[in-house]
């Protein structure tokens, strides 16, 4: 069964693995990056590969701009090593047609699953079109594959954003992290009857710089997620420390905290279904090369709870 099959029945888990292709020229940190997916290969449907731009936000990055490899330089390189499903994600607002790069990455790079990605900002004049009307460019051309969109649950008139982009050809998408439960279960309580499968995603966190840099993207982060992680008390002092066991235990324990918040995301997501709700995936992503190892045990420790929540609410 294709990855666009298993998205499509709503009785199946489906689970991406989202990496963030490494520095260009840095073999070496390609080797990693492709380790790790091997880690986790037989444990996911698909590996989603995010395109990285250096993009204008406003605040203080936690570091500078890194050109980053062509996620479908990765891609395939992953298929054919791991014989694995390969999500790619591409940003459609910087070229006016859609159609050569998806041309190039179905011939070339032998990829058909896409996430379609929407401009930073909409006080921004983009060359190419938003993601609703790439979808249906797309969708005219003739192409199959499965495609995605970037839903973001805290945004004013998200649902109907979603149906809107569903219209046009849009199968699943991606959350931003996710922190807090009441945005995302609102969303799925207002996309009641929406055949798109909703992919809610978690982020490990070990390190204040990895909120720091989440709140950067964008993120939605409660203000007091700090001090429920305890990184602005004693345990970020320890992350500090120069004395390698007590910084690793302070690590240990925020990732703890971490992944134990993402437990309850899902479960209160999944107690709060509507009648007929979208179908519900999960993303776990990494957001630096320090939290590869966080990553995988936060997919390891939330993949039997999410796959026993689905197919509780199958048989009910």
């Amino acid at each position: 069964m294709n990855l666009k099959h298993k998205i499509l029945d709503p009785s199946l888990p489906v689970t991406l693995f989202e990496v963030v292709p490494p520095e260009e020229g840095k073999p070496a940190a390609l080797d990693e990056a492709v380790a790790v997916v091997r880690r986790v290969a037989n444990s996911v449907d698909a590996v989603n590969l995010p395109e990285i731009h250096n993009e204008d936000r406003p605040g203080e990055r936690t570091a500078g701009f890194v050109p980053r490899l062509d996620p479908r330089v990765m891609g395939a390189r992953l298929r054919d090593e791991h014989a694995t499903d390969i999500v790619v994600n591409h940003c459609v607002v910087y070229a006016p047609d859609p159609l050569p790069w998806l041309a190039e990455t179905e011939e070339t790079y032998g990829i058909r699953d896409l996430v379609l990605v929407g401009g930073e900002s909409s006080s921004i004049q983009y060359p190419g079109p938003g993601v609703a009307e790439a979808a249906q460019r797309i969708r005219a051309a003739g192409h199959t594959g499965a495609l995605g969109a970037i839903s973001i649950p805290s945004r004013a008139g998200e649902a109907e954003r979603v149906r809107r982009k569903h219209a046009a050809g849009i199968d699943f998408f991606t959350t931003q992290v996710l922190f807090d439960p009441n945005d995302i279960v609102w969303l799925v309580q207002r996309l009641n009857g929406v055949e798109a499968r909703l992919f809610l995603s978690f982020a490990p966190v070990s390190h204040p710089r990895d909120l720091q840099f989440l709140r950067w993207l964008g993120a939605d982060i409660p203000t007091d997620l700090d001090r429920h992680l305890r990184l602005d008390e004693g345990s970020a002092a320890d992350l500090a420390h120069t004395d390698p066991e007590r910084k690793q235990a302070a690590r240990a324990a925020c990732l703890e905290r971490s992944i134990g918040l993402a437990q309850r995301i899902l479960m209160e997501v999944f107690d709060n279904l509507p009648p007929d709700p979208p179908p519900l995936g999960m993303n776990v992503e990494h957001i630096n090369r320090r939290n590869f190892g966080p990553a995988v045990e936060m997919l390891n420790r939330l993949g039997d709870l999410y796959s026993s929540l689905v197919a509780a609410h199958v048989r009910a």
